[in-house]
């Protein structure tokens, strides 16, 4: 009878997370993406997860895919800032000048790895920086050197800017620099952070003949003017030696939700301590208070919606907060909730007072706004299948 009740419970779970499901097959029948994975978490267990749809044309998806993390990168490169910060190599106010020798020049040298994590150093949006094109993108030393010859924006610390490319580069650079075995990032990241945690699938950068990866796509509803060079940025010019620390992530689902188990246990995971507590509770606040996110001013401004406020951690993404705007989070998940998005693709949710984890992978790129719409509406429609 025990095992009935069990099989019947683990029953009425699965048929509650049908309209998530649906909502994820209708994007795939309407055009809007070709496939996706999904995982569901609560209290470190996972409670729903499938693939649906295409990773790559005449390949159904499968838990095995490698997709490219884009901007959920950002979470894995601060979360080895916070690391090297714990370790004394550097603080939260050290000047990026200091690290990143050249760096402070055209109005950037009160410009900190805080203000860089949360996005506020003066930098524009930029996936490279100018004289640069899309082809060098994953070159993180040419990229570190053009830094220098960026203007400022603004006055580091009074705006917020979401920095797309070469904020968390800069990071990237910073923490090659500081390391004391004379390592690449690639290297950092890997020996520090997915070895440890058992991301045995990650890597910054991949092959472009691994059979496993899945290449960007954009379907008919997302094309623009730019599109082709976009596509051959992230399907030509990602090979397995680019190193983007800012979005060239590779990473299974399984892998995603390995490094969540990390954040959702402030740092701590398998046995492996990789941020203190102490300083994991302090990034996992918003450290924009008051701030909007200036990188959204002309879709927010051609839609007719309010200006969305910054809401950065020093996670490498968002905390929820407590107003009723369009988020990433949903509108459902607690306050508290963090939540990492990869532009037109990825993003995964961690909701603390809740403890549920969201996962959302897709193959079939949605841009701007409309992704983190799409975020929104399958987080709610996850939080909405669980009882607490």
């Amino acid at each position: 009878m025990e095992n009935l009740n069990s099989t019947n419970k683990a029953s009425e779970m699965q048929d509650k997370f049908i309209y998530l499901d649906r909502a994820i097959q209708a994007d795939i029948e309407a055009g809007e993406n070709y496939g996706a994975s999904v995982l569901v978490a609560r209290n470190g267990k996972v409670l729903h997860q499938r693939n649906y749809g295409d990773a790559a044309p005449g390949r159904k998806a499968s838990g095995d895919d490698l997709y490219l993390m884009m901007s959920l990168s950002k979470a894995f490169t601060a979360s080895m800032v916070l690391k090297a910060i714990d370790e004394g190599k550097f603080t939260l106010d050290t000047r990026v000048d200091d690290l990143l020798p050249g760096f402070g020049a055209n109005g950037k040298q009160t410009a900190t790895v805080f203000h860089l994590l949360n996005h506020t150093s003066g930098l524009p949006f930029a996936l490279v920086p100018p004289p640069l094109g899309l082809d060098k993108a994953g070159n993180l030393s040419a990229k570190a050197t053009a830094l220098s010859h960026i203007p400022a924006s603004y006055m580091p610390g009074t705006r917020c800017i979401y920095t797309g490319g070469v904020g968390y580069d800069a990071l990237g650079q910073i923490l090659v620099n500081t390391d004391l075995k004379g390592r690449t990032f690639r290297q950092i990241v890997r020996e520090d952070l997915f070895d440890p945690l058992g991301m045995h699938s990650s890597s910054f950068g991949c092959s472009l003949d691994n059979q496993r990866r899945v290449p960007v796509s954009f379907t008919q509803k997302n094309t623009h003017p730019g599109t082709p060079a976009m596509l051959a940025m992230f399907n030509q010019h990602f090979d397995e030696n680019a190193e983007l620390p800012s979005g060239n992530a590779y990473a299974t689902i399984d892998d995603v939700f390995r490094f969540c188990e990390l954040y959702r246990n402030r740092g701590n995971a398998f046995g492996q301590r990789i941020i203190s507590p102490a300083l994991f509770d302090y990034a996992h606040q918003d450290h924009t208070p008051g701030m909007i996110n200036e990188a959204w001013t002309s879709e927010v401004t051609e839609r007719g919606i309010p200006p969305l406020p910054a809401s950065f951690t020093l996670l490498g993404g968002y905390i929820r907060g407590k107003r009723h705007v369009p988020n990433s989070a949903g509108y459902t998940a607690s306050p508290g909730a963090f939540t990492a998005v990869g532009g037109g693709s990825t993003g995964f949710m961690i909701d603390y007072e809740k403890d549920v984890t969201v996962i959302f992978l897709s193959s079939g790129f949605r841009e701007g706004l409309r992704h983190l719409e799409r975020l929104k509406r399958i987080n709610d429609l996850a939080m909405a299948a669980i009882d607490y």
